[in-house]
């Protein structure tokens, strides 16, 4: 297996620049201090980054420009040091697309020191090809830079782990005088990637949920001997984590499997996927320090490990997050990586328009919290509205007419902060730009479909526009009405006939969706936006969002 050498700049920055929140989690109560032959390395993890270059304070985001500073004080403090990323590095973001090809992801993960990451599920937004790539047919790539990635519980067709990927790496950390520390990752990738990612771009992959089989296949394979000797060994994993009565739990499909792992052979745990901040140990036979950093680089996870150079043993491994200070005066290294995400923000065009143009304004905030995935949300209203409104434009109907919106809760990235939206604003909240396909539905259709996204569909209840849900005592859907534009509210009967308008990914059986429930036979035939450019056109006719 390739070993990755990573070298990090050290700039001479105060530690009032960044907040910490530390939570003293030693896995030894051994004094470091009393050996003399003990470094600290630190590892420093970035998860679920999905493009977040963009500063944004309204919503907690530092953007890229403020983590690499924080980066870069961390690193003053503790220079022997390896930064790597969890995974969904890019998607997601609509910055990120609509400044393609010129993306500065390259220039933003070379700035921060990564050239090593877990695969997250979002990484395929763009196909295997894509992948595989690695952004090299960018035109903004550094050419000092490159990125590798690693999943050991991903296979192709022929039972082997894509060429994309690798199972584990293996990265040299200069101590000084000469020595040097090992810091061993095996990357997994949670199993519920089939439910989230495009089925076309998943073609021929499998994802293992058996994750104690999966690590101990891999300990079987050639060029192992190079994890086992390293010192230091850790888990780098795109799986989802919660905190639950103060310490970590698993949220996976294949939850059990991971409560059951006992793996004295790794050091801790370091994960994604839920976009949670999560410390603590983890929910396993064997615990191990696990930490998650919410998502966007709002928080920086740090394993400070205490190692025994002369024993090449771990004396202690203590996990801490630290809060991202998106105020921080700027280095020139991340002052020049500012200026540039803010020459891109204010010329980068969107059909014609600048990414900063304002289409709507809203005094009290329009909320989506992805995490409180249960209910009908306001934005979900107004984003199916949207597709219901395409439709009826493009077939030049009334606003009496029959037509619902519905989306898939995860569709929906976020909502909209008190104030002035923009294009950049639409756009982060439906970042995918998906195609809408139109179908001819029933009532009996829509019912069916509203009770299997309400009681059926693990990943967030159904969003829909004027859709009225009438259930049992045991929660069932029982009866459907229709609230339309004008105020009028109609009965949905099991003959009703309407239009049904959703996105690609839902239809293809994203987000546990089946496509048995959009018949291809009832398609309709018509031009319509994607789902961004439907939002963007629709709050164009709202000055004002009550």
């Amino acid at each position: 297996m390739m070993n990755l050498k990573h070298s990090f700049s050290q700039a001479a920055l105060s530690m009032s620049l960044f907040c910490t929140a530390a939570f003293g989690l030693s896995t030894s109560t051994t004094q470091a201090q009393s050996r003399p032959s003990t470094v600290t390395v630190a590892i420093f993890t970035i998860n679920d980054f999905h493009a977040g270059i963009v500063s944004d304070p309204r919503k907690g985001v530092p953007g890229a420009a403020y983590v690499v500073q924080t980066l870069d004080s961390l690193k003053q403090v503790y220079p022997h040091n390896v930064t790597v990323s969890a995974g969904d590095n890019f998607g997601g973001s609509f910055f990120y697309s609509a400044t393609r090809p010129k993306t500065l992801m390259p220039q933003v993960f070379k700035d921060m020191g990564i050239t090593l990451s877990a695969l997250g599920n979002h990484e395929f937004d763009e196909g295997q090809d894509a992948l595989a790539d690695k952004w090299q047919h960018t035109e903004l790539i550094p050419r000092t830079w490159h990125i590798d990635y690693v999943c050991a519980n991903t296979r192709n067709a022929e039972g082997r782990i894509p060429a994309f990927a690798q199972p584990w790496a293996v990265v040299p950390v200069s101590v000084g005088g000469g020595r040097t520390v090992d810091v061993a990752f095996v990357g997994l990738l949670t199993s519920n990637t089939p439910w989230q990612a495009s089925a076309k771009r998943l073609k021929g992959l499998s994802f293992d949920g058996n994750y104690t089989a999966v690590l101990d296949s891999v300990a079987k394979l050639p060029g192992y001997d190079a994890v086992r000797r390293a010192p230091l060994r850790l888990i780098l994993a795109h799986i989802g984590t919660q905190m639950k009565d103060g310490r970590p739990v698993w949220d996976d499909r294949d939850a059990a499997n991971l409560r059951t792992l006992n793996r004295p052979d790794f050091h801790a745990f370091l994960s994604a996927h839920s976009h949670s901040r999560v410390i603590g140990m983890s929910e396993t036979v064997r615990p191990m320090p696990l930490t998650q950093g919410l998502w966007h680089g709002i928080y920086i996870s740090m394993l400070r490990c205490e190692v025994d150079t002369a024993a090449g043993q771990v004396v202690s491994v203590t996990p801490e997050l630290v809060r991202v200070n998106p105020h921080a005066v700027l280095s020139p290294k991340a002052a020049r990586l500012q200026a540039q995400i803010e020459e891109q923000l204010h010329t980068t065009l969107f059909r014609g328009m600048p990414l900063n143009k304002v289409l709507s304004h809203t005094a009290k905030g329009v909320f989506h919290d992805r995490k409180v995935s249960t209910t009908q949300t306001k934005m979900g209203s107004l984003v199916c509205e949207s597709y219901a409104t395409a439709y009826r434009r493009a077939a030049h109907l009334s606003d009496d007419a029959l037509v619902v919106g519905v989306s898939h809760f995860g569709s929906i990235r976020a909502g909209f902060p008190a104030g002035n939206i923009s294009v950049l604003d639409v756009g982060e909240a439906l970042p995918f730009a998906n195609p809408l396909k139109c179908y001819r539905y029933t009532g009996a259709q829509l019912l069916a479909l509203m009770e299997h996204g309400i009681n059926v569909c693990t990943l967030g209840r159904i969003q829909t526009s004027g859709v009225n849900v009438e259930q049992d005592k045991r929660g069932h859907v029982k009866r459907l009405s229709l609230t339309l534009p004008s105020g009028k509210v109609v009965p949905i009967k099991p003959d009703t006939k309407l239009v049904l308008v959703a996105d690609e990914y839902m239809v293809t059986g994203g987000d546990g969706y089946l496509p048995t429930q959009f018949p291809k036979a009832q398609e309709i035939a018509v031009t319509v936006p994607t789902s961004t450019d439907a939002f963007i056109s629709y709050l164009q006719t709202l000055p004002e969002i009550q």
